[in-house]
């Protein structure tokens, strides 16, 4: 990459105890979040008649509780957390594969961390 002087910088190559700090970080954070994105999946299915809107018969709050009616936020918050759900997914390939490579690679688990905690909090106002 050039920088805006024009002056072409050399990259320095990864050691190996950087290339070891990076698999020591990605490693694990993609063993813990890959059964974290698949419950994600799996909740975003189940909660797939949210996208749909109020069926045929017409809920009372009051009557059959407030997780049991839809409501219009219902909407918002899964495809939010469909979209946060697939982002952090990439980030985490990202971050296992670039753990070689000159380039920034901190951003990556990082964006992954920060995409799951908000697809948590936004499946967690679905129901």
């Amino acid at each position: 990459m050039t920088p805006p002087s024009g002056v072409q910088q050399s990259a320095q190559p990864v050691t190996r105890r950087r290339q070891a700090i990076r698999r020591a970080v990605a490693i694990p954070l993609a063993v813990v979040a890959t059964p974290l994105v698949a419950l994600y999946v799996y909740l975003l299915l189940w909660w797939l008649p949210a996208l749909g809107g109020p069926g045929p018969n017409p809920c009372d709050p009051l009557i059959d509780g407030r997780g049991a009616c839809w409501r219009p936020e219902q909407r918002t918050f899964w495809l939010v957390a469909a979209t946060a759900v697939l982002l952090s997914g990439v980030c985490l390939v990202m971050a296992v594969m670039r753990t070689g490579q000159t380039r920034r690679w901190w951003p990556w688990p990082a964006a992954a961390a920060v995409l799951l905690a908000g697809c948590a909090q936004a499946l967690d106002q679905i129901p």
